[in-house]
């Protein structure tokens, strides 16, 4: 029997081993950090459309009553547009900083990865050191092989998991929000956040599209938050609630084996 438990313990440190070695091929890995770059993707186009709206409304403030781009003492009616353009600026900042976050996290889970399953490896080689030459050293096995099966195994499977029930979870409010920004967003494009456009050849339909813009503003923003959550649930919340199951079992059969 103990033979047999040698073996097995052996087969486990040479299988971590390559699993560090080859982090990169890990097909579990590559698909937690597929579901990663695609919420930064999409969080990156939609931070795009929101500095495109950003500078719209911040063009649209400086238009004067007759027409042209405002000068000195000149009136400027679209300014009350100026609180949508600050909350629509701080909605791009949020969504910005998720954006990068999940950018490191597509990046930084194979490496993580590696290191676990090198936690698992050097744990599994520890467990062969004799006892009583180094007694301390052998309690490091459970914690050092706990801790990398959770970087190794845990980590990427929350958000493999996350990649298939959040994403559906959530998939018709993005839908519903995402068609709402579209509509309301629609007759905006590069050109119509140019000076030259302002002051010379459309400034009646850009003055109309400001005003669509300032009476469904609350729709919009609400529409931009719940994107912005859907990110949250996907790439944070969903992940991290199935961590804390995985934690919470690991724990439950670590009492166990110390009973």
């Amino acid at each position: 029997m103990a033979r047999r438990i040698r073996v097995l313990v052996a087969g486990l440190a040479l299988l971590a081993a390559i699993a560090a070695l080859t982090y990169d091929q890990n097909p579990l890995t590559r698909a937690a950090q597929a579901h990663a770059e695609s919420v930064a993707k999409v969080s990156a186009a939609t931070y795009v459309s929101l500095r495109a709206l950003n500078a719209f409304l911040s063009t649209a403030q400086e238009i004067e009553l007759g027409g042209s781009l405002v000068v000195s003492g000149s009136a400027q009616p679209l300014k009350i547009l100026e609180p949508i353009d600050d909350t629509i600026e701080r909605v791009a900042g949020l969504i910005f900083m998720l954006m990068a976050v999940s950018g490191v996290l597509a990046v930084a889970m194979g490496p993580v990865g590696g290191i676990g399953w090198a936690l698992v490896a050097l744990a599994a080689l520890v467990w062969f050191a004799p006892r009583s030459r180094v007694p301390g050293l052998r309690a490091l096995v459970q914690p050092m092989g706990s801790y990398g099966l959770f970087l190794g195994l845990a980590l990427p499977l929350a958000f493999v998991l996350a990649a298939t029930f959040a994403d559906r979870m959530t998939e018709r409010t993005y839908a519903r929000h995402n068609a709402t920004i579209a509509e309301l967003t629609t007759d905006i494009a590069p050109a119509d956040v140019t000076a030259e456009t302002t002051a010379w050849q459309d400034v009646d339909r850009y003055r109309r599209m400001a005003g669509t813009l300032y009476s469904q503003a609350d729709t919009l923003i609400a529409s931009y938050l719940a994107i912005l959550a859907v990110f949250v649930f996907r790439i944070f919340v969903f992940p991290l609630v199935l961590l804390g199951l995985f934690f919470a079992i690991t724990r439950h059969f670590a009492r166990d084996h110390d009973k």
